[in-house]
Formats: C-alpha cells, sequence, structure tokens
C-alpha cells in the first residue's frame, strides 16, 4: 500500500492532468458547448475534492484491515475519474 502522501500526490497530479486535457481538447474542438465544459470542470474539481477529504479523514474508529480497504476504495475511485473526461465527446 502506498503512503497517504503518496496518494494525495496521485491525486492531484491525476486531477490537474485531466484539467489539462479539457481545456487542450476546448481549444481543439469548436462544437463543444460552454455548459458541457464548465460541468466537465466542475466535476473533476469536486471528485478531486472530494478524494482529498477521504484520504485526509478516514475513519477514525476502524481497524487496520478496513483502513486498508478503505484506501483501496479511494485508489480505485481516482481510477475512475479519467471517465468524466470522456463526457466531453460524447
Amino acid at each position: 500500500m502506498t503512503s497517504i502522501r503518496l496518494l494525495k500526490k496521485d491525486i492531484n497530479k491525476i486531477a490537474f492532468e485531466l484539467l489539462r486535457e479539457c481545456f487542450s481538447y476546448r481549444h481543439h474542438s469548436e462544437d463543444l458547448s460552454e455548459d458541457k465544459f464548465d460541468e466537465v470542470i466542475k466535476k473533476i474539481v469536486l471528485l478531486r475534492n472530494d478524494l482529498i477529504l477521504r484520504t485526509n479523514h478516514p475513519e477514525t474508529d476502524a481497524a487496520s484491515g478496513s483502513l486498508k480497504e478503505h484506501y483501496k476504495k479511494v485508489h480505485l475511485d481516482l481510477l475512475k475519474m479519467a471517465d468524466v473526461v470522456e463526457e466531453l465527446k460524447k
């Protein structure tokens, strides 16, 4: 299991890369509406904030086994964040 510090760095890195990809797609795509673009950007930012919050404040009374599961769930949700960018292309 990776450290919490590295997990937070990964969350930020992936979120910022996805934001960069969204802005690049907006620059090169002329048929993209502003509302759809704004919606996707907001989703990415909210997901990033939620993942950071869940990483910083896990269940305090949980046993070590459930903490491990908690961080695995955060990591899996991080990987699902990339699916939000696909909404731009629809």
